[in-house]
């Protein structure tokens, strides 16, 4: 995987992350309201950095682990 597509993977993937589950969890924790938006975008701009920063860290060790766990066969 070149550098770029490293990076990028790395924000686009975080940043859905980020988004879904900051929501599921808003709203399962306060249920919907006039108030769920504000409370999910708080949880987001909270989450995404955290998201962004493990997946740098643990994305290499995680692809790592995946070729291990599926290795190409040779033919």
């Amino acid at each position: 995987m070149n550098r770029k597509l490293f990076w990028v993977t790395s924000i686009l993937g975080a940043g859905v992350m980020s988004l879904v589950m900051s929501g599921l969890i808003s709203t399962i924790n306060n249920g919907l309201d006039h108030m769920t938006f504000m409370g999910w975008m708080r949880s987001f701009i909270i989450s995404w950095p955290i998201a962004f920063t493990m997946n740098i860290l643990v994305l290499p060790s995680v692809r790592s682990l995946a070729v291990m766990v599926c290795p190409e066969k040779a033919i």
